[in-house]
């Protein structure tokens, strides 16, 4: 793994690569400050199939500095920010992979800019919106956001690691990492988020304003080929036949899994994501 700075107009993105030349695989992981490692197993595997994979850890989520304009949160904005870093990296043509928060971003990327893209992945998102009211303000998610943040706090590490073991039971290591490395201990010794609030509150917010659905005609007008890959545990067959019906060419792959897939079916679905692309991006000549 390499970790890099670039720099977009006025922001600064940190960037986690593995695999050099070879197709390019560009991955936005989810709302949540555990985004920083999610790629720690796949990333090595993926690079190792011929593919040069950039994972960029979203500003303020996965990576201290959060954007200065709240309003870049919008996932059309952000969309334009991930062709940014391919263009900074001179990466012409590339799949998406997005996870959760990263698959909504990835349906407007696809709609936006379907000339820059191969292929895209989306895991079990994208295809679905986000419940809330669209009217709401950015203070009001924020101070609920703030209210959820100030709880999610732990008397030290080993009280974070056993709340993490009653979803995760067999905490493997590399999990292990990813969930440590969104945490960090405060003032009072005790283990709190990394990411700001102020970014959570202004993506959640930005994911109300721009829905998914708003960007599914689009992208199914464009004929670029999707893959979803679907976790069972988290029954969303309603959501699934409306974006069929929009996205035709969309091919759906099931696993039994809850929402993380990465983390709790992480060899089937890293197996399930490099067998797709591999099979439809095009090696470079």
């Amino acid at each position: 793994m390499r970790e890099s700075q670039v720099r977009v107009g006025d922001v600064s993105l940190t960037l986690r690569e593995w695999g050099q030349g070879g197709r390019s695989l560009v991955y936005w992981h989810g709302l949540n400050p555990f985004g920083a490692l999610s790629l720690n197993e796949a990333g090595p595997v993926w690079a190792d199939e011929g593919f040069h994979v950039v994972a960029i850890a979203a500003p303020g989520i996965a990576d201290p500095h959060a954007l200065p304009d709240l309003t870049a949160y919008r996932p059309t904005r952000l969309a334009d920010l991930v062709v940014g870093v391919a263009d900074d990296l001179q990466i012409g043509r590339f799949a998406y992979l997005g996870w959760s928060w990263g698959a909504s971003i990835g349906v407007h990327l696809g709609a936006r800019h379907p000339e820059r893209l191969d292929a895209l992945v989306l895991l079990d998102a994208g295809h679905t919106d986000i419940p809330g009211d669209s009217s709401r303000s950015l203070e009001d998610v924020l101070s609920e956001l703030s209210e959820q943040q100030e709880r999610y706090r732990f008397a030290n590490w080993d009280a974070f690691l056993d709340a993490v073991r009653e979803q995760h039971p067999a905490l493997r290591p590399a999990l292990e990492a990813r969930f440590r490395a969104g945490m960090q201990e405060d003032d009072r010794g005790e283990i709190v988020a990394r990411s700001d609030r102020r970014a959570a509150a202004a993506a959640w917010h930005g994911l109300l304003q721009e829905q998914p659905s708003s960007a599914h005609k689009a992208l199914g007008a464009t004929g670029l080929r999707v893959l979803l890959v679907l976790a069972t545990r988290n029954d969303t067959r309603a959501e699934l036949e409306r974006f069929r019906a929009l996205i035709p060419q969309v091919e759906t792959h099931e696993i039994d899994s809850d929402h993380d897939l990465l983390a709790d079916a992480a060899d089937e679905t890293i197996q399930a994501v490099g067998d797709w692309l591999r099979s439809t991006v095009p090696a470079p000549h």
